[in-house]
């Protein structure tokens, strides 16, 4: 029996409404991230430009103090009477010309050479960080303006979205409250998941640091051979040497401390995928904030970044950056705790839970969720083994 044309009317009308939605949060999640983008480069950027500024005050320090020296020693030629080669110093053109010139005059002793060599060493240096800074200069600008162009068109962007959705605030609120009660049952069964993988880990590890234990009780119970020489003196005046070995199997002591103690296992600080999984199910209903990396809010890459800051794992605050840390893996090859990627170019980042499933800071009005994998999905990163 075929259902009431009103039904099937409504529900073509919330699918394509669900559709609209996730249209337009995916141009707000694309703008969102041009802005991550530029502004956490530009943090790159003005970290470098910091350091290259340092190093070319040192090095501008360091060609001063080697100038001053060959101008002391140019001196020194001149009160000591070698005039000819003054004239050859004073007749260069140029710094460079100053240097092949004193290459070629053969009374030119060692150390002089090297100061030479060194004060065009600093000179070189100098021009190449100068150089270098007033590239990261024009950079930091074209980063400040590309950072304020993306929220320009972030703002344009979410007042599209108002618009678009104007009149439809009763079919959102029957959607939202149908998402509400999906997610809780999401939830519920990603948590049951979440905590039985992180008891299976435990066992694992357990069982690997009785055996690693049990191997070391092994290794304590070694075999020695000690060697006695006895020397007695003969009759006739010599010596007679006789050779004892006695063999000795060592066993540990009850005093031993027991060697089958529980330990962790040697990993990346102890960190697995299911408990990376089981703290961030712990934001689940989180509100969704443009920029967001906080329990207040989160955005996509401020979500996976606070997430895996927890666990000492740093990440920039940009989806299409993160994508650059950790291994590649095939999307055959998810484990929990992986970085799934989407849209080209990058702009959506989530975590792997398992069972083809996700959980990320999905949007304005949506916040933490769990949702399968979208079919964007361009790529996933490994960050712990």
């Amino acid at each position: 029996m075929a259902e009431p044309a009103a039904i099937t009317k409504a529900k073509s009308e919330a699918q394509a409404l669900r559709e609209l939605i996730d249209e337009l949060d995916a141009a707000l999640e694309e703008a969102n991230e041009d802005y991550n983008y530029a502004t956490a480069k530009l943090s790159e950027t003005l970290a470098a430009a910091k350091a290259n500024q340092k190093r070319l005050t040192e090095a501008e320090a360091d060609l001063a103090e080697a100038q001053e020296r060959l101008n002391r020693r140019v001196v020194e030629i001149y009160k000591s009477g070698q005039l000819g080669m003054l004239d050859t110093l004073l007749g260069a053109s140029s710094f460079s010309d100053l240097v092949n010139r004193f290459s070629l005059l053969e009374r030119l002793s060692q150390q002089d050479a090297a100061l030479i060599e060194e004060v065009d060493s600093y000179r070189q240096e100098v021009a190449t960080r100068k150089a270098e800074l007033d590239r990261q200069i024009a950079e930091e600008r074209q980063l400040k303006a590309d950072a304020a162009a993306a929220k320009e068109k972030l703002a344009e962007r979410l007042v599209a979205k108002e618009k678009a959705l104007e009149g439809k605030e009763a079919l959102i609120a029957q959607l939202e409250k149908e998402e509400a009660a999906r997610q809780a049952a999401l939830a519920a069964a990603a948590k049951k998941a979440a905590e039985e993988a992180a008891r299976k880990a435990r066992e694992e590890a357990a069982r690997k640091a009785r055996e690693e234990a049990a191997a070391r009780a092994r290794a304590a119970t070694s075999t020695t051979t000690t060697v006695k020489r006895t020397t007695t003196t003969t009759e006739a005046g010599g010596t007679d040497t006789t050779v004892r070995k006695t063999t000795t199997t060592t066993e540990p002591s009850d005093t031993d401390p027991p060697t089958t103690e529980e330990q962790s296992p040697p990993s990346d600080g102890g960190v697995t995928g299911a408990e990376v999984v089981q703290y961030a199910l712990k934001f689940l209903g989180t509100p969704y904030v443009w920029g967001g990396y906080s329990t207040s809010g989160f955005d996509c890459s401020g979500f996976t970044k606070y997430v895996y800051a927890h666990f000492d794992i740093y990440l920039p605050h940009s989806s299409r950056l993160q994508y650059g840390y950790g291994v590649a893996v095939s999307r055959s090859n998810l484990k929990q705790g992986d970085l799934l990627f989407f849209y080209t170019p990058i702009s959506h980042v989530a975590i792997y839970i398992g069972d083809g499933k996700m959980v990320h800071a999905a949007g304005t009005g949506k916040g933490v969720r769990i949702d399968y994998i979208y079919s964007s999905y361009v790529g996933a990163r490994r960050l712990i083994h």
